[in-house]
């Protein structure tokens, strides 16, 4: 095991029908960093997250988690150790605010008493009181429901956190706010950050390193 470069990715090439977004990438991630993905529209950023993810295979090379080279044989426990935050409309909209929270804890059957007691824990660090638990999404504020997503991608404890464009719908306020959340979530755990953002000013506020594609 790596651990020092959680995430490997050696000379990818992946296209959309034959048009390539991505071609002979590579790219090193140290544990405990924070990379912001930068670069206009349409450039790959957000099918790299995927790729990460395992959500697309890419048609060349090969991409590294913890050491081990991502395969369909492979996806489910290397996801298990991933968080992945996106806009707060990413909730799911038939379940209440405590099973969006508990989703990631109940497929990797964590106990009803802990999964509790880890939603407890995070409440308070993400600014949010306990009357929300039993209210479903669409009775949240956005920002209300980004910070719902961030407790959902972290509440099992990843040790990589993929983000896309999280907070790029907010206004400029909330914006700023869980900015400075998750950049004292990152100093408080060490996990390792990618994250896809349009804005430079983001990415300088937040990154470790920045990659423009």
């Amino acid at each position: 095991m790596h651990t020092n470069t959680p995430i490997s990715i050696q000379n990818i090439t992946f296209a959309y029908d034959k048009n390539p977004l991505l071609t002979d990438f590579s790219l090193t991630i140290e544990q405990g960093s924070f990379i912001c993905l930068t670069g206009e529209s349409g450039c790959g950023k957000s099918t790299l997250l995927r790729l990460i993810n395992g959500l697309l295979i890419p048609q060349k090379g090969k991409i590294e988690i913890n050491g081990s080279v991502l395969t369909s044989k492979n996806l489910i426990s290397a996801r298990r150790n991933m968080g992945y935050i996106l806009q707060g409309n990413s909730l799911f909209p038939h379940l209440t605010v405590y099973q969006n929270m508990t989703f990631c804890l109940a497929l990797q059957s964590v106990s009803a008493e802990q999964s509790k007691k880890r939603i407890k824990e995070l409440l308070p660090i993400v600014h949010l009181p306990e009357d929300i638990l039993d209210k479903f999404p669409s009775q949240l504020s956005g920002g209300q429901k980004q910070r719902v997503g961030i407790i959902r991608g972290i509440a099992h404890k990843p040790s990589i956190i993929l983000m896309d464009e999280p907070f790029s719908a907010l206004d400029s306020e909330t914006r700023n706010s869980l900015q400075d959340l998750v950049k004292s979530i990152h100093k408080l755990t060490n996990t390792t950050f990618v994250m896809v953002t349009h804005s430079l000013a983001e990415a300088e506020k937040l990154g470790t390193r920045i990659v423009k594609m």
